[in-house]
């Protein structure tokens, strides 16, 4: 790849050049590009799904620069050419991750704990817990707390639970545009 600095020719262009060519700025760098074909092949199930979520998407990082304390901490993240848009964009695309649910101290007592370790690319913005008796009735269910290591959600359980065996321990991690990700555990 060949690079040119302080070109006057093409130093801030952009806009299609003679029907070939395309002139783009990416992270304040000057790109001089084939110009793109449009297709008219119809789109397969798979690209409309990205299609539908990059108009979520797209709709989510508007909402976020019309809201000033959110553009605030999106602006905070946002480094390196990237904006507070870019960063809301990839936000909505990418849902958080629960990495581990532990359950090795929920004993089935009032009190016992349930850890739920959550991540997302910017922010975890709550994580729920449900546990269900082995019939699968819903015994209890409520938000987990963040922990001080800013990783880890801990949740206490408020209920009995004298049928351990078989219970099912359910998480669910949400992010700032709403995604949601679900994680389950039999004991």
């Amino acid at each position: 790849m060949a690079y040119s600095t302080d070109n006057v020719v093409i130093q801030g262009a952009h806009g299609t050049f003679a029907k070939q060519l395309v002139f783009r700025q990416r992270y304040g760098q000057s790109l001089l590009c084939k110009r793109p074909k449009k297709s008219n092949r119809p789109l397969s199930d798979a690209q409309l799904l990205v299609r539908q979520k990059f108009q979520t998407a797209s709709v989510y990082a508007k909402s976020v620069m019309a809201n000033p304390d959110l553009l605030a901490l999106y602006q905070l993240v946002a480094k390196n050419g990237r904006t507070a848009y870019n960063v809301a964009m990839a936000d909505a695309f990418r849902a958080p991750e629960i990495r581990e649910l532990d359950a090795s101290a929920y004993t089935g007592v009032v009190g016992s704990r349930i850890r739920v370790r959550a991540f997302d690319d910017f922010k975890v913005k709550a994580v729920q817990v449900s546990i269900f008796s082995a019939a699968n009735a819903l015994l209890e269910q409520g938000a987990a707390v963040m922990s001080d290591n800013g990783m880890d959600w801990m949740y206490t359980a408020t209920k009995e639970n004298q049928a351990l065996k078989g219970s099912k321990i359910k998480a669910q991690a949400s992010d700032l545009p709403g995604n949601v990700t679900e994680k389950e555990q039999i004991l």
